[in-house]
């Protein structure tokens, strides 16, 4: 759902894992080799204005960043959360310290920065759907979150919003691209069928965009897309199904608040689903 910003006083919460290794390897690039730190600085600083200035925020941005551990290590059961090799750019440090000290980025241990964006929108939800703030990054997972989002654009990957995301949200595919877009709950449950390979998440074996699509378009609801999904997990895993949907839900679902103990609320649903299929909530 597309709105205009006019008269919306925004602030930008800014993911700035993203800005690590975007900014980092840019200006690898654009110098040649290792620049000075002094240059990259001067992009993390044009950027973050860029950024502000096309999601339309008018306040300082709130930048996060991933703390040490992750929740979702304990969780991963099917196989390793994450289990990739990266190489990061030689500035990584630097940029994290000049975000830290410059515009007091914030991190807590345990979570990824996705969550703590996730945990502030959710706090700046007003009655009428719209938020206080606007998401910005290109990260795709906290397109779920209900609110104001805004991704730049880079390289061949198009721009996102500003878009006020519903909390049903919207699903199409892009046949052309072979790829899925939406966000809210059908974009969440979409995500349940396919799994993400960037974080070793699996899904569904051999479920890709097209057949997710296929078992959610013309879902209405959030619980009716939910049985869809679950009935596509008991058709592939039979008495597994809901175990194993429970742990990729789980890991996918940026957390949305926490618990006394500063435990992440981890999304769950109705154990006794046959007989309360209505009664599904992502908590």
């Amino acid at each position: 759902m597309k709105t205009s910003l006019i008269d919306k006083k925004l602030t930008a919460l800014l993911d700035g894992d993203i800005l690590l290794y975007e900014v980092g390897f840019a200006s690898e690039v654009a110098s040649e080799g290792v620049p000075s730190f002094d240059y990259v600085k001067d992009m993390v600083d044009s950027r973050i204005q860029n950024i502000c200035a096309l999601a339309g925020a008018h306040f300082p941005p709130v930048v996060y960043l991933t703390g040490k551990d992750n929740f979702r290590y304990q969780i991963a059961k099917r196989q390793p959360y994450k289990q990739r090799a990266g190489n990061k750019p030689f500035h990584y440090g630097n940029i994290k310290a000049y975000l830290k000290g410059r515009y007091n980025a914030e991190w807590v241990d345990g979570l990824e920065a996705d969550d703590l964006i996730a945990i502030h929108q959710t706090k700046e939800m007003n009655d009428d759907g719209t938020s206080n703030t606007i998401i910005c990054t290109r990260d795709k997972d906290l397109r779920a979150v209900p609110g104001w989002h805004y991704g730049w654009e880079i390289g061949n990957q198009p721009s996102f919003g500003p878009e006020l995301v519903t909390p049903l949200g919207r699903l199409s595919y892009n046949a052309e691209r072979g790829k899925l877009e939406g966000a809210g709950m059908l974009f969440f449950l979409s995500q349940c069928l396919t799994g993400d390979p960037v974080d070793s998440i699996p899904g569904i074996p051999r479920v890709g965009a097209a057949k997710a699509f296929k078992i959610l378009d013309g879902s209405q609801t959030y619980e009716e897309g939910f049985k869809r999904v679950l009935g596509a997990y008991r058709a592939f895993y039979g008495d597994a199904a809901e175990e194993m949907l429970l742990e990729q839900g789980q890991l996918l679902w940026m957390t949305r608040e926490l618990n006394e103990d500063g435990s992440p609320k981890l999304w769950r649903f109705i154990e006794k689903i046959q007989q309360r299929p209505m009664d599904t909530s992502p908590l």
